[in-house]
């Protein structure tokens, strides 16, 4: 397990004896740990220079008797690093330590109490295991291997989320992601890893038009102190050669180039699953409508307007819904399959604007929804607007929204959705539920809510 690190040493903590432990590691790895220690002021004849330490259980807070581990025999100022092997029951503790000239203030059968605001000891949380995780390929209805599916055009996106806290109480602390070691064996820059703690590993990729043979790329990841993921490294696509329209452009817009959401826009464009407007635009910061997002999200789940319901059943129908709007079909289905509801008073408020809250709902209505309901490319196995409805994982990250409130109807989908990879906040603290999502910020959700889980 892991502990919150309580390191209180600082650059150099004076004990007694002119003694002070100089450095030691926020983290160790359940392996071992290195104590700097230094030594001023020797006094005249030989000096033991002794090394204690001591466990502070991280569950329950309790602390074991010191224990003196080094014992250095010197006669003037010395320094240097002493490397203790951590116990093997140490699981998620804070190991601290204490350096000395001959004395036994730590040992001896008298325990060293320290004083508020004078605490010699330096600690080093020991974190045990390393980060748990899952992978992503873009969305597909292809039923191959996860690690062997073909991409639909030449740019997409690989992803990722882990933590290096998984299931723990907030008690327990955790070193965090370091790296996700990527690696790739075609001529790709490798991007920079993301951390630290529980994060999201994003990994564009644009195929050149001359890729062929077989390509690999793979995560492995490692917590900052050391800890990497037991049985890596992990694929997401493994020796699995270019597929014909793999190095094929995407769908283009005059307007998406260079924009935080292109690739996205792109990709699902390409799958028919979003399109532009009649003069070539997409519209990426333009809003939508209650009934555009009812479109789109029955779209993804495999209908057209040959197969929507010519007339709504009686919960799904709504005043201003009529027959002759363009509409009308596919806001009967997406309420029909549980997706959408409406506003009360017998009204689905189909022209108003999409707000990210809403969204995040929408989303989660398909991951409670029953399986009768997934087709198209919900319906495709392992995708991540099903999966998050399981009763695990969940979340894989957490954050502390100021404007989502308890009870809200969108509190657990935007908990569920951040904490999935979907969606972000428009700030560390902030979701904005009642702003309106943009076209661009929609499609960025799709591909991450349809991604096919690994």
């Amino acid at each position: 397990m892991f502990a919150l690190a309580q390191f209180s040493a600082a650059s150099a903590v004076a004990v007694a004896g002119d003694a002070s432990i100089t450095n030691i590691p926020t983290f160790a790895n359940a392996v071992s740990v290195d104590v700097d220690w230094a030594v001023t002021g020797m006094a005249a004849g030989t000096k033991n220079v002794l090394i204690w330490s001591r466990i502070q259980n991280a569950v329950p807070v309790a602390y074991s008797n010191c224990t003196l581990i080094a014992t250095i025999i010197g006669t003037s100022d010395a320094s240097g690093t002493f490397t203790y092997t951590l116990p093997a029951t140490v699981n998620g503790d804070v190991v601290e330590f204490i350096v000395t000239v001959d004395d036994d203030v730590c040992g001896g059968g008298t325990e060293y109490i320290p004083v508020a605001g004078d605490d010699p000891m330096g600690d080093t949380t020991v974190d045990t295991f390393g980060p748990v995780f899952w992978k992503f390929n873009p969305p597909t209805k292809a039923v191959t291997a996860f690690d062997a599916t073909p991409v639909a055009c030449n740019t997409f996106e690989m992803w990722a989320l882990g933590t290096d806290r998984w299931l723990l109480p907030s008690t327990i602390g955790y070193s965090g992601i370091g790296d996700w070691k990527p690696s790739v064996t075609g001529s790709f820059a490798v991007p920079a890893p993301i951390g630290p703690a529980e994060d999201l590993f994003s990994w564009p990729f644009a195929l050149p038009a001359t890729a062929s043979g077989a390509w690999t790329f793979s995560v492995y990841p490692e917590d900052m102190a050391g800890n990497q993921s037991g049985g890596g490294p992990y694929y997401f696509r493994n020796a699995y050669g270019i597929q014909a329209g793999e190095t094929d452009d995407c769908t283009d817009f005059p307007d998406v180039g260079g924009h935080e959401y292109e690739l996205y826009v792109r990709y699902l464009a390409t799958l028919g699953l979003v399109s532009g407007f009649a003069d070539g635009t997409f519209g990426p910061d333009n809003t939508l409508t209650r009934a555009e997002a009812a479109t789109l999200i029955e779209i993804s789940n495999g209908y057209d307007e040959t197969t929507l319901p010519a007339a709504p059943t009686a919960a799904c129908t709504f005043t201003d819904v009529a027959a002759t709007d363009w509409f009308a079909g596919w806001v009967w289905q997406a309420c029909a399959d549980g997706y959408m509801n409406g506003i009360g008073g017998g009204l689905f408020d189909p022209n108003n604007l999409l707000t990210r809250g809403q969204i995040v709902t929408i989303l989660n209505n398909v991951a409670d929804a029953s399986p009768l309901f997934y087709g198209g490319f919900i319906g495709t196995g392992s995708v991540v607007a099903v999966a998050w409805g399981s009763p695990a994982p969940y979340p894989l990250r957490t954050a502390a929204w100021t404007d989502v409130s308890i009870g809200a109807y969108y509190a657990t989908p935007v908990v569920q959705a951040y904490g999935w990879g979907v969606a972000e906040g428009t700030s560390a603290t902030t979701f904005s539920p009642d702003q309106p999502v943009t076209r661009g910020e929609f499609a960025s959700m799709l591909y991450r809510a349809l991604s096919r889980i690994g």
